[in-house]
């Protein structure tokens, strides 16, 4: 029980941070940059999954 509410402050404590250092400006913009680059990551295995379902579509559609 100790651990979990260890874990939940601990949590509780990085979301009071984070809001405390994205309210500066370099703070936006580390944040900013942050954001940038998992976007591109979600975007890179976004097109990564497409490109193999098409792979597979189409081989599927070989086999017909």
């Amino acid at each position: 029980m100790r651990t979990a509410l260890s874990i939940i402050g601990g949590i509780a404590a990085g979301f009071a941070l984070a809001h405390l250092v994205n309210s500066t400006p370099a703070g936006r913009k580390f944040f900013a940059g942050v954001n940038g680059r998992v976007d591109e990551f979600t975007e890179a295995v976004a097109e990564g999954y497409r490109a193999r379902t098409h792979d597979l579509s189409a081989a599927i559609a070989d086999i017909k």
